[in-house]
């Protein structure tokens, strides 16, 4: 009977062994599963995130310093992360205090305020240098700093003028004392033009030419300078267009005006010796005037912008020709400025010989030195 009692004892302590190795058994498996199902991390990389700095603004002036830095985030929670990595959504600043700092240049420690306790988040630089000074207003004239190309372009600057003349400039107690000059710089202009109207954000420089540092934003003026642009004459020559009417061998041509005035840089000037009028001979049958606006762009400006020219159709065959002055310019046929007219292939011998003759006659004849010549140029009849 005892041992009977013995081996119950025995048997129920056994089975209290293995229910408890089967309860840890089971809790052990689901905190591994728990632990397995959480391990996932999340991370962003943030660019150029503000620093906020931290001081009374009113009495000191702070300068020198990096402005943004990079962030890196860490989460186990993708929501959260993204949140925080938002602009418009998060809810973190990169904070500088320098509510302790002492006056000159001090090295800074950054630290991260407002961050979700679910994200964790590393800056890149961890520090900043800044310069901390007295912070002082003073009046400066402002000057126009002209761009380098008006004068290696060959403009000259005949009047400028600067709203308002004056500005104040406030910065930083020793900062001040660098100031020899405040600029309002320019940018680079068209090429045509002749007046330069800019608003602008001044600048303060000191002795070497150097830009320092001042309360943003700068004061802006108004700057307007007028330009005298560099000029040239050059001449003018024509250049057919259409076709003209059977019967019709060339035609010479007048100008109102000889030469012209083009105005713009340098460069683009020498480049530049006579420009090319497009005129329309199609369907003229007798002397006719026509208008002519002078091609130009953006490069050069023209004066006058269009001239006027008389086209004189020759017929083929006739003794004589047209011979017209008007304004400045006098073309005529003897000259051999024309359009010859296409000749038929069974008329070639007689117009051949027509030409020469007509050649002889016109070499004989003084020719005027105002005179331009285009008869290489050949427009097919229609």
């Amino acid at each position: 009977m005892k041992k009977a009692s013995q081996s119950n004892w025995f048997s129920r302590l056994l089975a209290l062994l293995f229910a408890l190795l089967l309860f840890f058994n089971a809790n052990s498996s689901g905190n591994i599963g728990t632990m397995s199902g959480t391990s996932q991390v999340y991370d962003e990389m943030l660019y150029n995130v503000p620093v906020q700095l931290d001081y009374d603004q009113d009495k000191y002036f702070v300068s020198g310093y990096e402005d943004t830095v990079n962030v890196h985030l860490t989460s186990a929670n993708r929501i959260q992360l993204d949140l925080e990595s938002n602009e418009d959504t998060r809810n973190f600043q990169v904070v500088a205090d320098l509510t302790e700092i002492p006056l000159g240049t001090s090295e800074i420690q950054l630290r991260v305020k407002g961050l979700s306790t679910a994200v964790t988040a590393e800056i890149e630089p961890k520090t900043i240098t800044v310069t901390m000074e007295k912070k002082v207003t003073k009046t400066f004239n402002v000057e126009a700093q002209l761009p380098e190309s008006i004068e290696t372009e060959g403009y000259k600057v005949e009047k400028t003028t600067l709203s308002p003349e004056k500005v104040e400039i406030t910065t930083g107690e020793e900062t001040a004392k660098a100031i020899t000059r405040v600029i309002a710089p320019l940018s680079n202009v068209k090429q045509s033009v002749d007046t330069i109207k800019q608003t602008v954000n001044v600048q303060a420089i000191d002795a070497k030419g150097q830009v320092l540092s001042i309360e943003n934003p700068a004061p802006q003026v108004k700057v307007v300078v007028d330009l005298i642009l560099p000029s040239k004459e050059v001449g003018l020559t024509i250049t057919p267009t259409g076709s003209p009417p059977s019967g019709i061998e060339y035609y010479s041509f007048n100008f109102s005006e000889q030469k012209i005035e083009i105005r713009g840089k340098k460069s683009i000037l020498d480049a530049i010796d006579t420009i090319e009028l497009p005129v329309d001979v199609s369907n003229i049958k007798s002397s006719t005037k026509q208008k002519i606006k002078i091609p130009t762009n953006s490069e050069y400006i023209v004066s006058p912008e269009e001239v006027e020219v008389t086209i004189n159709p020759v017929f083929s065959g006739a003794n004589t020709s047209f011979s017209e002055t008007s304004g400045q310019g006098s073309t005529t046929s003897n000259s051999g400025q024309g359009v010859p007219a296409p000749v038929p292939s069974s008329e070639k011998t007689t117009s051949s010989s027509s030409t020469s003759s007509s050649s002889s006659t016109s070499s004989s004849k003084p020719t005027e030195e105002d005179e331009t010549e285009i008869g290489s140029n050949s427009v097919p009849e229609n």
